[in-house]
């Protein structure tokens, strides 16, 4: 079969690669330009939905830094999409551009498996929603690293904006009402989530409002154990806020309830917990642009590997949505998940490759598997012959969103429930069931192990070009995400789309490997978005891609910085209704 597709003629250089899961506040230094362009006072927000969106332009206008907005953004997101994520009962992976510093660093904000769970218990269970399913929640913690490290503002200023929407209300989009009807045998049974969502007996509308008391009392709670340090010492406030949760009344009360529903969480679990500011991973995709990610326990290094292949060849007399660029990229994204299956997990429990895993070398080796007139298939092996030495004996429920403060900081974020509507008793707290996205199989990189991680899925990347910030993106959806977000960084890249032509572009899924939900499996398929021309679905078919009408392919958010610097674009998703970027300008007199 004829193509357009052509190798490229150079051998790229090795990409940087930071040591994986480092304590403490440590960070991969970007090559410093001839000029600093951090974006001359302008500031962008974006995120799925337009008063959290609003949040974070709020904490900006207020003299907060990036990272102080998005904390800003996650505490409102808890509010008012309360299905995808909560910095309170989920967990969290971000990158973080330190303008001064000129440092990238990566945030692992996911906490272990509870000390009480087994493989041979959970899987009689596994596929049984319920307090069963829940890890300790890493994210609150994760965000007070942020605060202490990055920011500037109190933490009764940055949740102020989170507090007021859940007091006061705010209409239920047609997203909520959708989940809530999905969810309605499950809100039935459960008497702190009916006492939200249901309005005289009946599931809320769309319009409706929705109130979230007793989750502001929560925030509000924490915003007073910061306080009542006083103006002293501001690291010592954000301590207080964090063991207010982890090894206070917010611990306890979540460990009652989790006793109360067979859950596997202890107040040991809590109080040992604690959130990391680790390197990230990156790879130099071209003499100009590198791609940064998060390190396992996340499944960041699954986009690096796809893209580290796809670098290998020419795009340049490629479209966007003819057949031989899905289908690279397609291929390149399956070996990537062989990769991903067969050698990530938490490195506290197995050794994962990851300079083998990222070397050059053996991306042009994978690159040379990539046949353009066939599709591969599940089972394959990895390219790798070694598997990984233990150290020791599709539902779409994740946000993503991005902001860039006028200082040129930079936060790129992806943070996760996991599940919908499992209220802790009167905190307000919706707890993640991360659970299902561990194994229980012998030998896994991901099996489940108590007091230690799951293979998180949550995973935004950030590109920078001559050592700035040049693309900020992320991709919801379990699997979907490192594939959604390489895809987005093409788009831009290669494609030369801007950054809201990317995020509206539609998308494909392969299933050609083990999903990473429960039950596990692989489909073998193709999902690609009705919009792709049908010649193109047909000639896909014609190299053996099952091709499927796809059901999900996420949400997306990005933000794209010019070479100049001093323009910034966002992307906001329009599959969905509350989807919200803006860009204020700085004032000039």
């Amino acid at each position: 079969m004829d193509t357009n597709v052509r190798r490229r003629e150079f051998l790229a250089g090795t990409g940087g690669i930071g040591a994986v899961s480092v304590a403490g506040c440590t960070g991969f230094s970007v090559e410093e330009s001839d000029e600093a362009q951090n974006g001359a006072g302008s500031v962008a927000v974006v995120s799925q939905h337009e008063l959290a969106t609003e949040a974070g332009l709020e904490v900006l206008e207020d003299g907060g830094t990036a990272a102080d907005a998005a904390v800003a953004v996650a505490c409102a997101l808890s509010v008012v999409e309360p299905w995808f994520s909560s910095a309170l009962g989920g967990g969290t992976w971000a990158l973080y551009y330190d303008a001064e510093d000129e440092e990238i660093t990566s945030l692992d904000g996911v906490g272990p498996v509870g000390s009480e769970a087994s493989p041979e218990e959970y899987e009689e269970r596994a596929e049984r929603a319920g307090m069963h399913q829940a890890v300790v929640p890493g994210a609150w913690d994760g965000w007070m690293l942020w605060l202490e490290e990055y920011g500037e503002l109190d933490l009764d200023a940055v949740l102020e904006p989170a507090i007021e929407t859940a007091r006061e209300g705010y209409p239920a989009s047609p997203e909520l009402r959708s989940w809530l009807e999905n969810e309605a045998d499950e809100i039935d049974d459960r008497p702190d989530a009916a006492e939200i969502y249901h309005s005289d007996g009946d599931l809320l509308e769309e319009g409706d409002t929705v109130y979230q008391e007793e989750m502001a009392d929560t925030f509000g709670a924490l915003a007073d154990a910061a306080d009542e340090q006083g103006d002293e010492d501001r690291s010592d406030a954000i301590q207080a806020a964090r063991d207010y949760f982890y090894r206070g009344p917010i611990a306890e009360e979540i460990v009652e309830f989790s006793d109360e529903h067979d859950g596997y969480l202890t107040l040991s679990d809590f109080e040992a917990f604690e959130a990391e500011i680790v390197d990230p991973l990156s790879i130099e995709y071209d003499d100009d642009v590198d791609v940064y990610q998060n390190p396992p326990n996340s499944q960041g290094i699954t986009q690096l590997l796809a893209l580290n292949t796809l670098k290998e060849y020419d795009f340049d007399d490629l479209d966007s949505t003819d057949a031989d660029a899905v289908h690279l990229q397609a291929e390149a994204i399956k070996l990537a998940f062989a990769d991903r299956y067969h050698h990530v997990g938490d490195p506290e429990r197995v050794d994962v490759p990851v300079e083998e895993l990222l070397d050059d070398e053996y991306a042009a080796d994978q690159a040379e598997r990539i046949e353009m007139d066939s599709a591969v298939e599940w089972p394959f092996d990895s390219g790798l012959e070694e598997d990984p030495v233990s150290s020791v004996g599709n539902a779409d429920h994740t946000t993503t969103f991005h902001v860039v403060d006028g200082d040129g900081n930079a936060a790129a974020v992806t943070t996760s429930l996991g599940a919908q509507f499992l209220v802790v008793g009167d905190t307000g707290i919706h707890i993640n069931n991360r659970m299902r996205m561990l194994s229980v199989e012998d030998d896994d990189p991901n099996q489940l192990t108590p007091g230690y991680k799951v293979r998180h899925t949550s995973n935004p990347y950030m590109a920078v070009r001559d050592g700035q910030p040049y693309i900020l993106g992320g991709n919801t959806g379990v699997d979907t995400q490192p594939q959604g977000q390489t895809q987005q960084f093409l788009h831009v890249h290669e494609f030369g789309h801007d950054a809201q032509a990317a995020i509206d572009h539609p998308r494909f899924v392969s299933t050609a490997f083990p999903s990473t939900d429960v039950p596990w499996e692989a489909e073998n398929t193709l999902e690609m978005e009705a919009e792709y021309p049908e010649d193109v679905r047909e000639e896909l078919a014609d190299r053996g891609h099952d091709v499927v009408d796809a059901p999900s392919v996420g949400s997306a958010t990005m933000i794209v910085l010019e070479e100049d610097g001093e323009s910034l674009e966002t992307g906001a998703e329009p599959r969905i209704s509350t989807a919200e970027g803006e860009v204020t300008e700085p004032e000039t007199d």
